[in-house]
């Protein structure tokens, strides 16, 4: 978790009814809590970074009122308003021991905060995920999404239901490189924070329908079966030795399971109570760098816990930061 040394935090100043509002939101709270627990236990650097231009879109009335008061005297207010809550931010971060600063931008969130952390080589980028659906799911919303495909650093989007600490950690792993580099990150975590470490394999009997339409006998398509599961306990075993982490995810904390991956991470979030999916995402397509894999993709909007997402060693930002885009471009991106 050393690795954790700049932090970049999304900060949303508006509350969705006024221009600046009186303190963060529940979600916004949150992943600035988080931001700062993380770097207590790591000495990173924070920089909370927000966009005044979701604040600029008024509602008809707050255009009216701008008009009657004078529109650059609006505008002032807002920026004063906005460099209070920041430098309040920061202070609090300062008077917990942890060096911080604070940045205010004017265009469109997702691509500020992705043009930050790229130029900027950030660390680790955190922030709040939408509020909670009422079926129970997060909505990971449009700017979470665009972060997790796009930025090249680890995205960490806080759950509005999460209550602080992570006591639990599951990373699922398809053995993959990627899928290895989350595990030695999740289990860095775990033993910074004294937190659980649970790892999953999912196994999914693709031949299976082919074996029983060639009518290849039960006992040999259950042999199949246990080859199939015994090979994949033999790698997880391996992966976690080669990983040095067999004392924060012991035989217990391995687990087979028996599915589709998308399915039996969500079932193993819900059972394990976990606090933190630490996950590695995937370019599909061929076309590196521009979406997470299928799974994952299917994964992050299903979740009520929190998400770590880890990009692939070699992914590079499709978006080239300053000259190739802009603010307008940005809309398509």
């Amino acid at each position: 978790m050393q690795r954790f040394q700049k932090i970049l935090v999304g900060v949303d100043l508006c509350d969705g009814s006024s221009v600046i509002s009186d303190g963060l939101s529940a979600t916004c709270r949150t992943a600035v809590d988080k931001a700062l627990w993380l770097a207590g236990h790591t000495s990173a650097e924070v920089t909370f970074f927000s966009s005044l231009l979701p604040c600029l879109d008024l509602s008809p009335a707050d255009w009216q009122l701008a008009e009657l008061q004078n529109y650059q005297s609006v505008i002032d207010s807002l920026h004063e308003n906005a460099a209070r809550q920041m430098a309040n931010l920061v202070a609090e971060a300062e008077a917990a021991g942890i060096k911080a600063k604070e940045v205010l931008a004017a265009g469109k969130p997702w691509f500020e905060l992705l043009k930050e952390a790229v130029t900027n080589d950030y660390d680790l980028l955190v922030v709040g995920s939408h509020k909670q659906h009422a079926l129970g799911r997060v909505l990971l919303g449009n700017t979470g999404r665009r972060l997790i495909r796009k930025c090249p650093c680890p995205v960490w989007v806080t759950s509005p239901v999460e209550d602080g600490r992570v006591r639990k950690l599951l990373v699922p792993t398809d053995f993959s490189e990627t899928a290895i580099d989350s595990l030695q990150l999740a289990g860095s975590l775990a033993r910074q924070l004294d937190a659980e470490l649970h790892v999953l394999h999912a196994v999914e009997y693709h031949f299976e329908p082919m074996l029983r339409d060639l009518i290849v006998s039960v006992d040999n398509v259950e042999e199949f079966r246990s080859t199939m599961r015994s090979n994949a306990e033999r790698q997880l075993n391996e992966v976690v030795s080669q990983c040095g982490l067999g004392d924060v995810a012991p035989l217990a904390h391995r687990h087979i399971a028996v599915g589709p991956p998308g399915v039996m991470i969500r079932d193993a979030v819900k059972e394990l109570s976990v606090d933190l999916v630490v996950m590695s995402t995937r370019g599909r397509s061929g076309i590196k760098g521009m979406l997470v894999g299928n799974t994952a993709e299917q994964v992050l909007s299903h979740l009520t816990c929190s998400i770590l997402a880890i990009k692939p060693k070699d992914f590079h930002c499709p978006i080239e930061f300053p000259e190739s885009c802009d603010s307008e471009d940005s809309a398509s991106a």
